[in-house]
């Protein structure tokens, strides 16, 4: 018996991460439906630890359950990214800031390698990696900071994040701007300032906020625009 429930929960959590992993990259967008017989075909996994899997990500807030039991990626509103972007902002500088004081010349090393990753797959303009490296490299610099209070508050929020920073990275203007922020922030980890690392982190995170709320009043305005014309000529 214990053999089994240890099999349940071992397909139990590789589901759990198939689908986890393509919902924080994007690749299923927010609002898709995910359908069990899908999942079992893809994954070669029965029912039964998908709807466990399934519960986990309803219970992360990455997914929501009808009553009806159909299943589909969370559709974030335009309050929960101004609300992310406000725990953004009081935590990722801070972590910076201790990032740049005590990391270990092996973890500024992988950092680096990071950034040059990044840099290199803006080249060849692979979004779908750059939105997962763009992710670690932000969770890494929170890892740094060496603080588990804040690394646990990150942690619960890191896959919401997701959904920001995939809407943020799909803005083509934004996409080069940040990776000179990214090196910006690098640059000041790896010559120790906190301070700096700190500023440019809340200056990254800023700019972050101010191109998804320039494009939620454009998106806005353009539906406004088109209802009225619709009205117009009825």
């Amino acid at each position: 018996m214990k053999s089994k429930n240890n099999q349940s929960k071992t397909l139990q959590n590789q589901v759990y991460e198939y689908l986890h992993e393509k919902i924080v990259n994007g690749i299923i967008p927010p609002g898709q439906r995910i359908v069990e017989e899908k999942v079992s075909q893809e994954t070669g996994v029965s029912r039964s630890p998908i709807r466990e899997a399934i519960r986990r990500l309803n219970s992360d807030g990455l997914v929501s359950v009808s009553p009806r039991g159909g299943v589909r990626v969370y559709r974030p509103t335009f309050s929960d990214f101004k609300y992310l972007y406000e725990c953004r902002l009081g935590l990722e500088p801070t972590a910076a800031y201790y990032a740049a004081i005590r990391m270990n010349d092996e973890q500024r090393n992988h950092l680096k390698n990071l950034v040059e990753e990044m840099n290199l797959v803006i080249e060849k303009r692979d979004l779908e990696k750059l939105k997962n490296l763009s992710t670690q490299f932000h969770f890494f610099i929170v890892e740094s900071s060496e603080n588990p209070y804040l690394m646990k508050m990150m942690k619960q929020l890191n896959s919401l994040m997701s959904f920001y920073r995939n809407e943020v990275l799909n803005i083509p203007m934004r996409v080069e701007d940040g990776a000179k922020e990214h090196q910006a922030v690098w640059q000041a980890i790896q010559i120790r300032d906190g301070k700096a690392a700190e500023e440019l982190m809340r200056t990254h995170i800023q700019h972050d906020y101010q191109f998804y709320s320039d494009m939620y009043s454009e998106f806005n305005s353009k539906k406004l625009k088109n209802f009225s014309y619709s009205v117009n000529h009825l």
